[in-house]
């Protein structure tokens, strides 16, 4: 008699549940409030919790815990913006603070003369680089309807008569170089420099926002003083049973971003500076608007060396022998993606970030579309990171077994 109690208790506690989840919704739909997600996360967390010991409920607390996360830092993404930029500053100045606090030197001190070093040498830059870069894109633009005239002078002058000394007929391919052509590139330009300039544009704005500016250089000397602080507390956040386990994880993905960060900022460096160096020799223009754009653009794998290679080919059929500079200026960026790809990023960053080409391009693509150009540069060590977890699981659960 009392199992029958007991099963009659429980179909009714699952009617009252279903009627009540029915009301929330009603209530719900009544006063809107299923468009905030505080309410809705809420209620789950206050639905669910009663039965967290059950596996499906906790697995469903994680999961919308997960996305609820997500969408909070995605909705304040732009206040954290310097937090952000302050981290990757202190995670690529750190072993310079480490090195000198090996003396008598204490962090304070340290993590003061590298900052201020570091914001010393910026400025130096920006003062040294940034008009010129502007300069030389302002005159991309300018120059661009004469350019596109030279092109087709070229095209009727030289490589037509070219072309019918060796026998070919120019009759339809002078008529297409000629009028279709130039159209073609001044679009394909104009696409290209558009999404530049709202690049830059965008990039200015942040800079140029005075407390940002205020903010990031005080962020980062507290980030860098306390770097081995912060690190323990991330460390301390998890329970004791499991914070073996889960410093190991930190050490890892530490090392990982670590790595990443100071090391593909040198190689963007180098590489800026080594596609300066070769346009300028084979006299394309705008060498220096395209090495600091190599710069940037460095960091996204393929889809920025595409665009580099798309705007140095078009660029130098405007500097004077199209025939001669653009196969060079592609072999140029090849040969450096070469060098990279085989010395410089073993050698500098390492092999520990390392994907399927691939896997690559979808993550690309992936966060490209949720998070745009900030995504597309997070993209790399984030996916990195998420495959390293996921080998973990499969080696552990291949231990189980």
């Amino acid at each position: 008699m009392s199992d029958t109690n007991t099963n009659t208790y429980k179909i009714h506690e699952i009617v009252i549940s279903v009627a009540a989840l029915v009301l929330f919704g009603v209530l719900f739909s009544v006063t809107e409030l299923f468009h905030n997600p505080f309410i809705v996360f809420g209620v789950i967390l206050f639905v669910l919790l009663p039965f967290r010991k059950s596996r499906l409920i906790k697995i469903i607390i994680s999961l919308s815990s997960i996305i609820f996360a997500l969408w909070f830092l995605h909705s304040i993404s732009n206040l954290l913006a310097p937090f952000v930029v302050a981290l990757v500053i202190s995670y690529a100045l750190n072993p310079l603070v480490e090195k000198m606090t090996r003396g008598k030197i204490t962090r304070t001190i340290a993590s003061a003369i590298i900052l201020v070093s570091f914001l010393l040498i910026s400025a130096l830059a920006v003062i040294l680089l940034a008009p010129p870069i502007a300069a030389q894109f302002s005159e991309l633009i300018k120059s661009l309807p004469g350019a596109l005239n030279d092109l087709q002078s070229w095209i009727n002058i030289i490589l037509i008569p070219k072309l019918n000394s060796l026998g070919i007929p120019t009759a339809d391919i002078q008529t297409k170089l000629s009028k279709e052509l130039p159209e073609k590139l001044e679009n394909l330009l104009n696409t290209l420099l558009s999404g530049l300039s709202g690049l830059f544009a965008g990039l200015s704005m942040i800079l140029t926002q005075v407390v940002n500016l205020i903010l990031i250089p005080f962020l980062t000397f507290y980030i860098m003083k306390d770097f081995d602080n912060l690190k323990n507390l991330i460390k301390d956040l998890f329970p004791k049973k499991s914070r073996a386990k889960a410093t190991e994880y930190y050490q890892k993905i530490d090392d990982l971003l670590g790595s990443f960060i100071r090391g593909q900022l040198i190689v963007s460096v180098i590489h800026g500076i080594i596609v300066y160096i070769f346009l300028s020799i084979l006299g394309v223009k705008f060498a220096v608007f395209l090495g600091a754009l190599g710069i940037v653009l460095n960091i996204i794998p393929y889809f920025g060396l595409l665009v580099e290679i798309t705007l140095a080919i078009i660029v130098s059929l405007f500097s004077g022998d199209p025939g001669f500079q653009v196969p060079l200026v592609i072999i140029i960026y090849l040969a450096q993606n070469l060098l990279e790809t085989s010395f410089i990023i073993p050698k500098i960053v390492g092999n520990r970030i390392g994907l399927h080409p691939a896997l690559l391009i979808l993550s690309l693509f992936v966060f490209s579309y949720f998070f745009g150009f900030i995504g597309m540069l997070i993209a790399l060590p984030t996916m990195s990171i998420i495959i390293m977890f996921f080998r973990e699981w499969l080696h552990s659960r291949e231990e189980k077994a």
